[in-house]
């Protein structure tokens, strides 16, 4: 035996010095290298292999954005935000098509690079899912019972290897004593994927018809619910309590001219932003962990990016800290009409938006 495959060997027997080795290659990779032998797939499974090859899990490398128009079987949009990755044509336009049998999926929230999608097939009832983009698993939900509002997931890998599921069930309407608003009770079912089961959370508890149990986002380690004309929402996971967030208060005389254009995490912080008419100018709010109130995190103006854009017919990233915009790709022409205007078929919302991150973890 020679002097080199000796020293091989010995690397290859020590598992610190191949997880060192495996840490640093890419993830397409490892997904391959999975199947080079147990040993193998066993080392780079590990949550602490895991938490080692993505020291910062809240770091969004890309997002998914689905078409506002289309929603049978939806097109998605997928844009890499790192500047030295470019899309290609099959990676900028692509669905979700790991679900055998399924006719129609539909993204319903992300958590730290885990999707919660729902599908149609022939012959069954809507299905959950929980999907990791990145290598392609998924694994179907249990059957719900009773009338669903929304279902929103909750995972940190910070906190622990396992994901939970927060669905949100109607019971029965009531009468509200609170002008222009109705309320209805609801039922909080929780799944683990530590128990693989669904259920109750406490009581039935009421709420505002108008609070958005379909668009929760995960942050502070609850579930946060968007009410455009009242109080929102939280409930903490971990607790299993249920809180009220107050909402930013509105100037005067601007109350019908009041226009929600973002709510959802980022970097582990809840950011809210209103306009007021057309204009360019808006501000960024931010939520106190305490849920005391929301502060203005960011004062943006995009009047010069109209300037630089005036087709406005290219997909920007806008720097918060910096003030600086880039572009991230053009829209094609096949988006465009004979008159060259965007169709709206390309014009996205908020809840459309979904954050994707680069994870190994198993679903």
């Amino acid at each position: 035996m020679s002097e080199h495959s000796s020293s091989a060997d010995q690397v290859a027997a020590n598992d610190d010095l191949v997880t060192e080795i495996l840490i640093r290659l890419p993830v397409k990779s490892l997904i391959q290298f999975k199947s080079v032998s147990k040993r193998w797939l066993s080392l780079i499974t590990t949550p602490h292999f895991i938490r080692c090859r993505n020291p910062d899990p809240s770091y969004v490398s890309s997002v998914f954005f689905y078409s506002s128009m289309r929603r049978l079987n939806p097109e998605l949009i997928f844009i890499p935000l790192q500047n030295d990755k470019n899309p290609t044509d099959n990676a900028y336009s692509t669905t979700l098509t790991t679900l055998p049998g399924a006719l129609s999926i539909s993204i319903l929230s992300s958590c730290y690079g885990l999707f919660c999608c729902s599908s149609y097939s022939y012959n069954t009832d809507r299905q959950f899912h929980i999907l990791n983009p990145t290598t392609k698993q998924f694994a179907s939900l249990p059957k719900l019972q009773g009338e669903l509002q929304g279902l929103s997931l909750a995972f940190d890998p910070s906190r622990s290897p396992h994901y939970k599921v927060v669905c949100v069930c109607s019971t029965i309407s009531v009468l509200s004593t609170k002008p222009y608003q109705s309320e209805c009770h609801f039922q909080i079912e929780i799944y683990s994927s530590e128990t693989g089961s669904w259920r109750a959370s406490g009581d039935p508890f009421t709420a505002d018809l108008n609070t958005q149990f379909l668009s929760g986002v995960y942050w502070n380690n609850a579930i946060n619910w968007f009410n455009s004309l009242g109080e929102s929402l939280y409930f903490n996971v971990e607790d299993e309590r249920h809180g009220v967030m107050p909402m930013p208060p509105i100037p005067p005389g601007e109350w019908s001219g009041r226009q929600f254009r973002y709510y959802g995490e980022s970097r582990g912080h809840l950011h809210l932003v209103e306009i007021y008419g057309p204009t360019t100018q808006f501000v960024v709010h931010e939520m106190e962990r305490d849920y005391s109130g929301w502060f203005v995190k960011y004062q943006v103006d995009l009047h010069e990016v109209g300037l630089a854009f005036p087709d406005m017919l290219q997909r920007l990233s806008w720097d918060l800290t910096y003030k600086s915009f880039k572009e991230l790709r053009d829209v094609g022409p096949e988006h465009c009409d004979s008159n060259g205007m965007m169709e709206d078929s390309i014009r996205y919302f908020w809840f459309h938006a979904f954050q994707y991150i680069e994870t190994l973890y198993c679903v």
